[in-house]
């Protein structure tokens, strides 16, 4: 770092960091703000390639955008991917061993159980933790087996088909085996 006389290092870091956090905002107001979980050149250590991704504290800037090719017509909207439905139905059971009911209702609680939110949450009440094994998927249905443990430590296994369409269970098929 260079000195500049008279002045004490601490003062010329906190110059840096008021220029940087400046020009962060300015970015912010013309929209020019770098995604989470990508570091810029100003924000690597020296020597590290552009690739990396440097754990820095606080904002980083982004490089401009490019502007689109002037075109007639708007470009088609993509549209969003589904999430995989091997992933809903192991999304459902972990929030179901976290006891975080009002997630699992969403992922499809709602749907399979019958009930109410009430009852659907107090009927996993005695449940102490679920252990999924997903066999197949094919498409939407997800074919697994459930090894359940119960908070008085006794067993049972089920095997079933969930079904999942636009990321939420909407139907289920088990049995005890």
């Amino acid at each position: 770092m260079t000195e500049l006389p008279g002045i004490a290092s601490s003062v010329v870091t906190t110059l840096r960091m008021a220029m940087v956090v400046a020009l962060v905002g300015v970015s912010a107001l013309f929209g020019v703000v770098q995604p989470p979980g990508t570091a810029s050149a100003a924000s690597r250590a020296p020597g590290t390639p552009a690739h990396a991704v440097a754990a820095v504290p606080g904002p980083v800037v982004a490089p401009p955008r490019t502007p689109a090719a002037a075109s007639p017509q708007a470009a088609p909207v993509q549209p969003q991917a589904q999430p995989d439905p091997a992933d809903v139905v192991v999304s459902y059971f972990v929030a179901l061993n976290e006891n975080q009911f009002e997630a699992a209702w969403a992922l499809g609680g709602k749907n399979i159980s019958g009930q109410a939110y009430e009852s659907f949450a107090a009927s996993y009440f005695g449940t102490d933790h679920n252990v999924l094994s997903v066999v197949p998927v094919v498409g939407n249905d997800v074919t697994l087996t459930l090894e359940v443990t119960e908070s008085n430590g006794s067993h049972h296994r089920e095997a079933g088909t969930y079904t999942v369409q636009d990321g939420v269970i909407v139907s289920a098929r088990t049995h005890r085996i």
